[in-house]
């Protein structure tokens, strides 16, 4: 095959992929309605790695650890999806974290300082980085450090708490990662 031949096939697979992806998403939206009315969780570890683990299966171990990560991040696309649609979970995990820091998110600020942590082993870091691109929000600072094996992560994000894509990415850290805590909120 030539290299023009492979492109044409790459474009005729994305083509394919397309209503197979815009169908998973209907499907995060149903989902996002369910939890929306029952309090669900979005995000059930064990369910995915079991469902990761059954899908991968099968697939060629050259290729099994890239089919893995394009699972995790298609599950962590479509979660990002679901708390866009869960205003009253982002209210209820937004609301605790700035009561436990004694903060008034009425406050004016143009940044939010976060903290959160990850097993190092199993650290889904990459896919946080990627939610906050998939939100518009830019980093200003990100400090890490392990320590006894557990990623310490502190950022400072541009934007304010009441930005729509703020909240769905706090929300989703606050889900997901140990340890979510908002430091503060930073003046202008």
């Amino acid at each position: 095959m030539t290299l023009e031949e492979v492109r044409k096939e790459i474009d005729k697979i994305d083509t394919t992929m397309k209503p197979l992806f815009l169908k998973r998403m209907e499907c995060g939206k149903h989902v996002a309605e369910v939890k929306g009315q029952t309090g669900g969780d979005v995000f059930v570890l064990e369910r995915e790695l079991d469902i990761i683990e059954k899908r991968a299966e099968d697939v060629n171990p050259e290729i099994r650890k890239e089919y893995e990560t394009f699972l995790r991040h298609l599950m962590s696309l479509c979660r990002k999806y679901e708390y866009e649609l869960l205003p009253r979970m982002q209210e209820e995990v937004i609301s605790a974290a700035l009561q436990a820091a004694g903060l008034n998110e009425n406050v004016e600020h143009s940044q939010v300082k976060i903290a959160f942590q990850c097993p190092k082993e199993t650290s889904d870091l990459n896919l946080f980085l990627n939610m906050i691109k998939l939100n518009g929000i830019q980093i200003d600072t990100l400090n890490m450090k392990t320590e006894d094996g557990i990623q310490k992560v502190f950022m400072t994000l541009d934007g304010k708490i009441t930005d729509k894509g703020m909240r769905c990415l706090l929300c989703q850290i606050g889900k997901e990662a140990d340890g979510f805590r908002i430091l503060e909120l930073l003046g202008i």
